[in-house]
């Protein structure tokens, strides 16, 4: 895997030349994060084993602040402060599960 800088962010090559971004985000309530990638898939980060490490994510343990994950950039950012890569979060995410009707 390379690395290359892109507007001031450093990204991740996935070896397919295929740059994963971040298209949609919702944060819940109990600290996941629906995706949305620009591969067209949907998946869910769970967040909470990140949250309760040491470090500077363990200030996201404030839901008001958690629910407010938004897109910068193509990746997901809380504030100047605090994003995640979009690589690390397609490959720690599962898919969306559908529910037998059909909705997500």
């Amino acid at each position: 895997m390379k690395l290359y800088e892109m507007n001031g962010i450093v990204y991740a090559d996935n070896n397919d030349n295929e740059i994963i971004k971040i298209k949609q985000v919702y944060a819940t309530n109990d600290y996941k994060l629906h995706l949305k990638f620009s591969t067209g898939e949907k998946k869910v980060y769970d967040a909470k084993s990140l949250i309760e490490q040491d470090g500077v994510f363990k200030k996201l343990k404030d839901i008001k602040l958690f629910k407010q994950a938004f897109i910068d950039y193509d990746t997901v950012v809380w504030n100047d402060l605090l994003d995640i890569s979009p690589e690390f979060l397609y490959e720690n995410s599962n898919n969306e599960i559908k529910k037998k009707d059909g909705r997500e």
